[in-house]
């Protein structure tokens, strides 16, 4: 599990070593527990990282560290193998700038609920279930944040220090805006919608900038890096901040999407047709039985529930109707 986190921590786990992360944290609170240790231990070893000594000199600085923190945490942090916590290290030093000790990296993270989480400089930002923040704790040269997952952005406004989000293979730059950006490991593509300001947003295999105006939306294919413009209504994007979902003409396809973060499921579906199928409707406290058997209503299709071997997870199989089974 220590190396799962490892490499959930460096942005590089695929979908199934995050679902096997996910069921093991949801476990018990002292799972949870850990993975947190774990990721304090991580962000303090990025502030060691002060110049660009060899790979074994910074091994012997994190095995350093974890021995000074050695009465305060659990012994099972220590199990972290030398090569994993070398190629940590290597890939640590690849992409973060060298950190300064009066601004240290922090890292905000969500599981199965969504967090409020004010800036050094007044921004306000609502992070989403299973998701990452990273930023700077005093905002010393830059407002420069990383964001794994989804999050609602309100920026300060401040012409002299432009605001800028990375995610993926995305760069926002924005002066001071709301808008929503979900950028989810798992997922193959990037999406921003912004719902009020302005924002540009740049890719570098297209190494075009595009400006975004209030009710516009940016998909970005990760594979080919392919970037569709189109307007959209924001308040079908933002909603889960109220503690609310709300979806006008919205895809079945997308709708899926929301629907297995909100209720922490998994929804397959592999009719393309179906996933086209425009709804409208609104969720609040209904639980997936009722919003499932809701939808069956307006789009033509029939679900099953499979439940994995955790029992805090499941999958919803949607099958068109012709294929609904007796």
């Amino acid at each position: 599990m220590d190396l799962l986190i490892v490499k959930y921590l460096d942005n590089e786990i695929d979908i199934h070593e995050k679902e096997v992360l996910d069921r093991w944290v949801s476990t018990s609170k002292e799972n949870e527990r850990h993975f947190i240790r774990m990721a304090k231990t991580w962000e303090q070893t990025i502030i060691r990282l002060q110049n660009e000594r060899s790979a074994s000199e910074h091994y012997m600085r994190f095995q350093q560290l974890l021995l000074r923190r050695k009465r305060k945490m659990h012994k099972i942090v220590y199990r972290i193998s030398a090569v994993a916590a070398v190629l940590l290290l290597l890939s640590i030093m690849h992409f973060f700038v060298v950190p300064s000790l009066d601004d240290p990296l922090l890292t905000e993270v969500t599981f199965n609920q969504k967090k409020e989480i004010v800036l050094p400089d007044g921004s306000v930002v609502w992070l989403n279930k299973n998701s990452t923040l990273e930023y700077r704790k005093k905002f010393l040269h830059d407002r420069n944040v990383h964001i794994t997952g989804e999050a609602y952005f309100d920026v300060t406004p401040d012409k002299k220090h432009p605001f800028t989000v990375k995610a993926s293979d995305i760069t926002i730059k924005v002066m001071g805006t709301e808008f929503t950006i979900t950028n989810y490991s798992d997922e193959a593509s990037a999406e921003t919608v912004l719902k009020s300001g302005c924002i540009q947003l740049t890719t570098p295999k297209t190494e075009k900038e595009i400006l975004l105006r209030p009710g516009q939306m940016v998909s970005y294919d990760k594979a080919s890096g392919n970037v569709e413009l189109k307007s959209v209504d924001p308040a079908n994007f933002t909603g889960w901040i109220n503690d609310r979902l709300v979806f006008q003409n919205t895809p079945l396809r997308h709708v899926f999407t929301q629907l297995e973060k909100w209720y922490g499921i998994a929804i397959e579906c592999t009719d393309p047709a179906l996933l086209q199928t425009p709804v409208s409707f609104t969720v609040d406290s209904e639980t997936k039985e009722e919003i499932l058997n809701t939808l069956q209503v307006i789009a033509p299709f029939a679900w099953k529930e499979q439940n994995s071997n955790n029992e805090n997870s499941s999958t919803i199989i949607i099958l068109p109707m012709k294929d609904k089974e007796p």
